[in-house]
């Protein structure tokens, strides 16, 4: 039911302006971004704990599952690219430290930032009550919604219930992938035969769905619009809503994540991204880089 999900995701995160699978792990380093508002001036001063270690080691490791179009993809050149990516040079810079990007498994995010090593994860993360347990977070950078995508010309399936007895797909380790979970084991989807299949890569889950294997994926908005996007009408996507439309979901508070217990750190980034949230910078890239997703 739509109330073991709410308690499991609480607080949750289309975007004001458009607005973690087991990868193998491996970083490369990214020059700070050239342009970008507010970017003409370090704001780097001296820090204790995370802060002061990041700048005696001249560097921000800043991990990432880059399987999460428009937020963070291979590009055309083999680099992990995105709106994250962009987000890490710009606090990399303002921090006055080289980036470093480590592409890992989403659902290892949590356990590279506790044994330190990384500095901070950009993951297109959903904020949660349970996150939150083991994981502090910034400032919510942009809101998404759980959406559905399923094909141009499907007119069955137009809610939740509709995926009775039907294959759903989700990114392991996602909100999609919990709520799918949920309402397969105790929700509207019980005793149905729904079967919730997990994929490393949303580009697999559309595969599966063209192929019949199949019949929608559940995922966040952004990335539903960007699988449209980049299949040529082939799919539509449209807000995941229930029979009984008080189940609908909420709106998904999207935030970088750090280890837990530093304050002062945590303050440090909410300072550094207020600007280039408040002056629409962030929504610019969301719609630069489903533009660039969709062309690959």
């Amino acid at each position: 039911m739509k109330k073991s999900y709410i308690k499991k995701m609480a607080a949750l995160v289309v975007a004001a302006a458009m607005t973690l699978a087991l990868a193998a792990c491996g970083s490369t380093s990214a020059a700070p971004a050239a342009e970008s508002a507010g970017s003409a001036e370090s704001t780097a001063e001296a820090g204790s704990g995370k802060l002061a270690k990041i700048q005696e080691k001249g560097k921000l490791v800043v991990c990432t599952d880059a399987a999460w179009a428009p937020f963070e993809y291979i590009g055309k050149d083999g680099e992990v690219t995105g709106v994250d990516i962009e987000i890490g040079k710009y606090i990399a810079e303002k921090l006055g430290v080289k980036l470093e990007i480590s592409n890992v498994a989403f659902d290892s995010i949590s356990t590279y930032l506790d044994n330190g090593e990384a500095d901070l994860a950009l993951a297109c993360i959903t904020v949660t009550d349970e996150r939150k347990e083991t994981m502090d977070f910034s400032e919510p950078y942009t809101t998404v919604l759980q959406y559905m995508v399923v094909l141009a010309d499907d007119e069955e399936t137009k809610t939740i219930n509709d995926l009775a007895g039907k294959a759903v797909g989700t990114h392991l380790g996602t909100t999609g992938d919990f709520l799918m979970s949920d309402e397969i084991t105790a929700g509207v989807l019980e005793g149905t035969g729904a079967e919730n299949k997990q994929y490393k890569a949303l580009p697999d889950a559309a595969l599966a769905v063209k192929s019949g294997e199949l019949t929608a994926i559940v995922c966040d908005s952004v990335l539903a619009e960007n699988i449209v996007s980049a299949n040529n009408g082939d799919f539509k996507c449209f807000p995941i809503t229930y029979d009984d439309a008080s189940m609908n979901p909420e709106t998904e508070n999207i935030a970088a994540a750090m280890d837990k217990g530093d304050e002062e750190f945590v303050n440090k980034i909410n300072e550094i991204l207020k600007p280039i949230i408040e002056d629409g910078t962030i929504d610019k890239w969301i719609i630069q880089y489903s533009e660039d997703a969709s062309n690959l």
